[in-house]
């Protein structure tokens, strides 16, 4: 299990017994409020996005049969040379055409820059000239084609050069041969993505799943006449390859359906006059939800809700959503059968694609029921209680039990590489160091290896390299996970690295393994690492990047980074760190580029290479990216790249919290005792360890009850403990109580 939810049932019989007896005294009318922007960065998106008016479905539509098999084979040729009379054709159906605008996504290496001969596309007949080149993706062509081009039913697109044989362009092929383990032979919503990134475990014909099969080689023929003739299964420069053409079609035009859900939120919250960290026990009635839109014509909001006894949104607790009422403004009775927490959903729907409802804001009214603890006798003196941010991607994190964790700690005498070590940075940095000495950067090719560190030692063994950046990233994350700490694979410009969990920070920083980088990068004015968002942010700020000045990923010019551009660069805040001496170059074109290469970055949604290798890209890094399987960031300065599907722009998704506990503190039947629950989402969790009045630490369960002292300064701390010994950051909650004895006259004492 990767995480461990609250126990409610001792608090639950606390409320009850306070029921019985009649001892909720007091009524508080609450109203909570939500803007859908709120929920939309702390709770959970299912193809929704920002617009200006609130949350809508997502106008990002990608069609694309390859991912799977997309990049650099070693079984044979994988790429098709298109000059004069030789042409290739994929086929794209559509059931629907309507779109803001589309465009024909493909990956194609121009074979001669100096002397470079424009190529030029025919949609269903219509010749459409080419793209110029990009200054940063020249592998990727991006062709903006009129929307009446495209037809319901079977589309052509041609693909053509008039330069002679060498001097044209290499079109991709994604080899049959290839798919499996890049993702498979199905398609979810028209592209591979989601299957890539392991948001599905396919069984059987995956029809069930709403899955379609790809029989690969049916849509890409290669003509050899200048398009008299055709050929499908024969494609390649050695005519022999069965696959399909790196050929996508882009369309702006919203989702059919998409989905808002809110973060959990406590019902028992907002009592005027009542500590929000210390609650007295509650119970809810009179719920009322009110969703706020706009309903265009062909348009909906369906809104839904769902209670449970634990904060946790991961529990299966939750059960299903109960709808209940649709359209722009709406007032949903709810029945909280004495629940604690509520979610709501709301189901955004279109007949339209060029048409989209919008969320505004959510509206939780409530009746609660409570008796007030006695006035000014417990004071909250100090509190940490982090907020949980929750992805709306599932990660796969590697099993502690994983047999060759344990042999890849044996291996490379990881236990010796921390030994004296103080901390968790301090550890995570020995081995970030130890892993960037264990080869210098070469080729992995040819026989690239998986993504395991011992296979990629053992070709490290017998080549005398073990390879490049990916390697380099892959055996520092495994070896992380053999020692207790998550890290994840994140693709930036040009290069391969690793984010990993830092528990004393309570953060997710970047640090690079690479041999030709070995470093950390840390902001100067408050000494924190960063991770790549911060480093993102800081490249945007240094290139003057912003929503009015975005970037043209497809511009001839540069627009960062070169000396070239003559643009101005706003120096940042940042420092590196690093244990090897040569990267401290003073001359800063020598040393590790850091959050330069920080413009884009996208990260692989699991780190379970060993238990599970596949879904992965094919031989990563030696193409320019064409697997389909991230969940690539933007934002109103970097828009979404054309050729993939996946992307999103809310922190939780990038930088979900881990290994923290949130706590709820309730006030017991018996004055001074404060029934503590606990919930976190920790990988390989083992148990929770608790800390009473500096006492020490000891195991504990997610339910207790802490009895305060009386008079006195209580302090509690609470942790995380994971099956490997590494512990979480510490929650807090400090209380000072003043116990007054209860009042008895003197000849009731005296008579006693």
């Amino acid at each position: 299990m990767n995480h461990r939810v609250v126990s409610s049932v001792s608090q639950l019989l606390i409320i009850a017994v306070a029921l019985t007896c009649g001892a909720l005294a007091e009524t508080a009318h609450i109203s909570t409020e939500m803007s859908a922007m709120e929920a939309y960065e702390w709770g959970f998106a299912f193809d929704v996005m920002r617009a200006d008016d609130g949350v809508a479905l997502n106008d990002f539509v990608l069609i694309e049969d390859d991912g799977p098999g997309a990049g650099h084979s070693e079984k044979g040729t994988c790429v098709e040379s298109i000059y004069a009379g030789v042409q290739a054709r994929k086929t794209i159906h559509l059931e629907d055409t309507t779109a803001a605008a589309a465009d024909v996504v493909l990956y194609m290496v121009p074979q001669n820059l100096s002397e470079q001969t424009p190529y030029y596309l025919i949609v269903n007949g219509r010749r459409i000239e080419g793209s110029p080149l990009s200054w940063h993706d020249k592998q990727w062509h991006w062709v903006l084609v009129p929307v009446d081009v495209l037809k319901p039913g079977t589309n052509e697109i041609v693909v053509g050069c008039d330069a002679p044989e060498g001097k044209g362009f290499e079109l991709l092929i994604a080899r049959e041969d290839e798919y499996d383990a890049g993702g498979g032979k199905f398609q979810y919503q028209g592209n591979t993505a989601l299957i890539s990134a392991n948001q599905y475990s396919i069984a059987g014909s995956g029809t069930e799943l709403g899955l379609q099969p790809i029989r690969v080689g049916e849509k890409s023929a290669k003509s050899s006449d200048g398009g008299k003739t055709w050929a499908r299964l024969n494609l390649g420069t050695t005519n022999d390859v069965q696959g399909e053409y790196v050929i996508r079609l882009h369309l702006t035009r919203h989702k059919a359906v998409g989905v808002l859900r809110s973060p959990a939120i406590d019902l028992w919250e907002g009592i005027d006059g009542v500590s929000g960290i210390l609650k007295p026990p509650c119970r809810v009635s009179d719920v009322l939800l009110h969703g706020s839109g706009e309903t265009p014509e062909g348009t909906d909001l369906v809104w839904a809700a769902r209670f449970a006894d634990t904060p946790d949104m991961t529990s299966s607790q939750w059960g299903e959503f109960h709808r209940g009422a649709s359209g722009s403004q709406v007032a949903l009775p709810l029945e909280a059968g004495n629940h604690r927490y509520l979610q709501w959903e709301v189901r955004l729907q279109t007949e339209n694609p060029l048409v989209s409802p919008a969320v505004h804001r959510a509206k939780i009214e409530r009746t609660v029921e409570y008796t007030a603890p006695p006035d000014n006798t417990f004071y909250v003196m100090d509190c940490e209680n982090p907020k949980l941010r929750y992805s709306s991607y599932q990660f796969a994190y590697e099993e502690a039990k994983t047999p060759q964790l344990a042999t890849l700690r044996e291996r490379l005498k990881l236990d010796e590489v921390i030994e004296g070590s103080q901390g968790d940075f301090d550890k995570i940095n020995r081995l970030r160091h130890f892993v960037s000495q264990l080869w210098y950067h070469g080729s992995p090719l040819p026989n690239y290896p998986e993504w395991n560190a011992l296979e990629i030692l053992d070709r490290r063994d017998a080549c005398g390299a073990g390879g490049m950046c990916i390697q380099f990233s892959i055996t520092f994350i495994q070896s992380l996970a053999a020692m207790g700490y998550q890290a994840r694979h994140v693709n930036v410009f040009n290069h391969e690295t690793v984010e990993v969990y830092v528990d004393e920070l309570g953060k997710w920083v970047h640090a690079d393994p690479e041999s030709l980088f070995d470093s950390y990068e840390f902001n100067t004015e408050t000494g924190m690492p960063v991770n790549i968002l911060e480093q993102h942010q800081h490249f945007l700020a240094q290139y003057g990047l912003t929503a009015q000045n975005p970037i043209d990923w497809m511009s001839v010019k540069p627009w960062c980074n070169h000396p070239q551009s003559g643009l101005p660069e706003n120096k940042q805040p940042l420092e590196i760190s690093t244990y090897t001496y040569w990267l401290n170059d003073p001359d800063p074109a020598k040393r590790p580029p850091q959050h330069n290469l920080a413009g884009f970055f996208r990260m692989m949604p699991r780190n379970n290479y060993f238990s599970q290798p596949t879904p992965r890209p094919l031989t990563q890094g030696s193409t320019w990216w064409p697997w389909d399987g991230y969940l690539n960031w933007y934002d109103e300065a970097t828009p979404r790249k054309l050729q993939y599907a996946l992307h999103s722009d809310r922190v939780s998704d990038f930088y979900p919290t881990l290994n923290q506990v949130v706590f709820s503190a309730v006030h017991g039947d018996k004055e001074g005792d404060l029934v503590m629950d606990l919930v976190s989402f920790t990988p390989n969790f083992e148990t929770y360890e608790i800390n009473v009045n500096d006492g020490g630490w000891r195991d504990s369960g997610a339910h207790f009850v802490w009895a305060l002292n009386r008079s006195a300064l209580n302090t509690l701390e609470m942790r995380t403990r994971n099956q490997l010994g590494v512990t979480g950051r510490p929650s807090r909650l400090q209380v000072l109580y003043h116990y007054r004895e209860p009042y008895r006259p003197k000849e009731a004492k005296a008579a006693e």
